[in-house]
């Protein structure tokens, strides 16, 4: 699935537990089986960051989305 500027930017914009519900959902497709619940802010901030950089850095989002993953709810 590819996602244009203009489809990135709509779901940045979104608040934080709209947003990690779209990736829960996109990741679901990738085989990624992430908690419902959203990451702190912290962290969203930083898959923002890397989602919303020049070029997107999808090795950064996959490693914040393995750590959120891996550590679950904190």
């Amino acid at each position: 699935m590819r996602i244009n500027r203009d489809q990135l930017n709509a779901l940045l914009a979104l608040p934080d537990d709209k947003l990690w519900a779209e990736v829960v959902r996109l990741g679901g497709g990738y085989g990624f089986k992430l908690p419902t619940e959203p990451p702190p802010k912290d962290q969203m901030a930083r898959l923002r960051e890397a989602a919303n950089a020049d070029k997107i850095k999808m090795s950064d989002a996959i490693k914040l989305l393995n750590e959120y993953r891996s550590e679950g709810k904190k």
